[in-house]
């Protein structure tokens, strides 16, 4: 039994090449995704389009991770997050980000632990999808 990602996922990161690698991991484990260069573009993707996910690198356009999902809440956007990162925030900071719906923390270069993370996330467990299908 095979079975079908599902879920719309944005990925926002400032390095086009990080993005670009992001996307491709993602789309190769059978998400759909879209992506934003800036937490600009990021808002106006969550404002306008559906995601069920954002991956948010940890500083984007100048602006920490906590500063861009402060801004997006301020918008009325609250995502289910999963930071990106080069260096592994500290544990306040970590705290806080969990305050503002952070789900996970991955390393950028993590690209399978970052598909398992995702995949997580946005799908049920087998059981419950085979209970549920048995329902109808």
């Amino acid at each position: 039994m095979t079975l079908q990602a599902t879920g719309k996922v944005l990925i926002a990161d400032n390095d086009e090449d990080v993005l670009l690698a992001l996307e491709w991991t993602l789309e190769n484990a059978g998400y759909k995704t879209v992506v934003a260069l800036d937490s600009e573009e990021a808002l106006r993707i969550l404002a306008r389009h559906s995601c069920d996910l954002l991956v948010l690198d940890d500083y984007l356009s100048e602006k920490d991770s906590a500063h861009v999902l402060t801004e997006f809440r301020r918008a009325g956007i609250r995502p289910m997050v999963v930071i990106t990162y080069h260096r592994f925030p500290s544990f306040e900071a970590r705290q806080n980000l969990h305050s503002l719906g952070v789900s996970a923390f991955i390393s950028k270069h993590a690209h399978s632990e970052l598909v398992h993370v995702v995949r997580y996330l946005l799908e049920p467990p087998v059981q419950y999808r085979y209970a549920m299908s048995n329902l109808t």
